[in-house]
């Protein structure tokens, strides 16, 4: 008897559920109710795409900057080249002979004879 009563309760207890499950099912949810999750995919989506702006500027620094970074390099190499060049020229236009014929030509300079040179001693 204490049995049947308990499987009655236990009947009555599911079909309640089973009510409750059904209301549940077909519930339509309010706009208050659903403002709170509608919020929060929105704040998601919105990060979302901001993240994504940002990986498409960062994208396009970096392609900028090593596109400057290789005129720079290209500039470098032309000015090393350019300075070796340089280097040479003021070899070329310090050598002892040159300025000595230069000298000679512009300047009417000549070589002194041996009776003509005088040293000077600076004593104290």
């Amino acid at each position: 008897m204490q049995f049947a009563f308990l499987q009655r309760f236990l009947k009555k207890e599911e079909q309640e559920n089973d009510a409750e499950n059904k209301e549940q099912s077909t519930k339509f949810y309010s706009p208050e109710e659903l403002l709170g999750p509608f919020l929060i995919v929105f704040v998601l989506v919105v990060l979302l795409l901001v993240s994504c702006l940002a990986v498409v500027m960062s994208a396009f620094e970096y392609r900028t900057l090593f596109h400057q970074h290789q005129q720079l390099v290209q500039q470098r190499d032309e000015l090393q080249v350019e300075w070796g060049q340089l280097l040479l020229e003021q070899s070329a236009w310090a050598a002892n002979n040159r300025v000595e014929q230069q000298a000679e030509k512009r300047l009417k300079m000549i070589v002194p004879e041996v009776n003509q040179i005088e040293v000077i001693r600076n004593e104290r």
